[in-house]
């Protein structure tokens, strides 16, 4: 069973995001995955799956599409019809006592029918990281296509 305390640290080219723990994801090594070597297209990398292949995207520090990055690793949301990811460069469980979350609702519209792609922060010394939402966020990524 998975601590609702604890938070995935994500670095995406250069920058930190935390997604919940509760949300159920994979992790894979890049020499694990399919990579698309065209220069079109949102996907990264392919995870072969029995039911086809799960879309890895390539993403900036801003979370828009940006295949340019130098990444290590891709996490895989579960998500139906088929697992969503994002190729990163690090992926760390944080133990529940090295975090301190404090939620919130942004302002405006949400950008996804799930809702907002955050639902809080943590402050550290070195700034604010925002967790992710696994619903909106799992949104997003369906929403960028091929």
């Amino acid at each position: 069973m998975t601590d609702s305390g604890t938070y995935l640290r994500l670095e995406i080219a250069g920058a930190n995001y935390l997604l919940p723990s509760t949300a159920g994801f994979t992790i894979e090594q890049r020499e694990n995955l399919t990579l698309n070597d065209s220069a079109a297209g949102n996907i990264a990398a392919w995870r072969p799956a029995k039911n086809g292949r799960w879309p890895a995207y390539g993403l900036g520090g801003d979370l828009r599409v940006d295949r340019r990055g130098a990444w290590q690793r891709a996490v895989f949301l579960d998500a139906a019809p088929h697992a969503v990811g994002i190729a990163l460069n690090e992926a760390q469980l944080l133990p529940r006592l090295e975090t301190s979350v404090a939620r919130f609702t942004p302002m405006g519209p949400p950008p996804t029918r799930a809702g907002h792609l955050f639902s809080g922060a943590w402050l550290t010394d070195k700034g604010v990281v925002l967790v992710l939402e696994p619903k909106a966020l799992i949104a997003y990524l369906q929403g960028l296509g091929e």
